[in-house]
């Protein structure tokens, strides 16, 4: 399985504390614009409401580990097989065959090219960490068109490679994504931060692997369901800016 993306090589660096940043994508270095639910206001539109329990399992499906890996042999085949459990879901919730269609396309066009965009402090400290000669990955649950979305938010001259599940055919937590990224990383486990705003995929998942977890929980988001009431990590901040102090 080829990965459609291929960053610029990374050349050997000499080993320090943390020599690698590899980063979950939404909700760590970009958000929709305007930070919506736009199945919520789609299904609205068309005298539906939405089971939020039901919706929140659709977008986090195999947030307990699981894999897909024949689903992801092309994007053809991961798309197809999305579409097949998108329909499943507006069956679930009571959506008629005939706006099956229609609310499909509006949820596309809704994420569509023009919705992402980075945190205000994003590309600004990618840049001082890349100045620090750190090797900068994302690692992320994300479709087959993860490439585009990173491009959308303006974000993809300042990363070194990229991973999506959709490509890997797993999600994370599951430990072969964490894998994955670990072959395109020039530096040991025990030298990699692991940035990202869920407690299962971006703590849990990395501190596992061997890798050490940054848990960036910013005030506008939802609480995290993943996260255990008493849970606590080394590195908890409110936004990127923090890892100018560890890395």
């Amino acid at each position: 399985m080829t990965t459609p993306f291929a960053g610029r090589p990374v050349s050997s660096r000499e080993a320090g504390p943390y020599t690698a940043v590899v980063f979950d994508f939404y909700g760590t270095l970009a958000i929709r614009r305007g930070d919506s639910e736009p199945l919520r206001d789609i299904l609205a539109r068309y005298g539906y409401t939405a089971d939020d329990d039901a919706i929140w399992r659709f977008f986090n499906d195999g947030i307990d580990g699981t894999t897909h890996h024949e689903h992801s042999l092309s994007r053809e085949h991961y798309i197809d097989w999305q579409r097949a459990r998108f329909l499943g879901l507006l069956r679930d919730l009571g959506v008629d065959d005939e706006h099956h269609e229609p609310v499909n396309t509006a949820l596309r066009a809704a994420w569509g090219v023009g919705e992402m965009e980075a945190y205000p402090e994003t590309a600004a400290v990618l840049a001082e960490l890349r100045r620090r000669n750190a090797q900068l990955l994302i690692c992320s649950n994300w479709d087959w068109d993860l490439r585009e979305a990173v491009v959308d938010a303006g974000l993809h001259d300042h990363v070194d490679d990229m991973v999506s599940s959709a490509w890997v055919g797993a999600r994370k937590p599951h430990p072969h994504i964490y894998e994955h990224t670990l072959e395109l990383v020039d530096a040991h486990p025990a030298e990699v931060l692991f940035v990202g705003d869920t407690w299962s995929c971006d703590v849990e998942g990395p501190a596992a692997a061997g890798l050490t977890p940054v848990y960036v929980r910013r005030s506008d988001r939802d609480p995290d369901h993943t996260r255990p009431s008493d849970a606590t990590t080394t590195y908890e901040f409110a936004d990127l800016t923090g890892l100018l102090d560890i890395v």
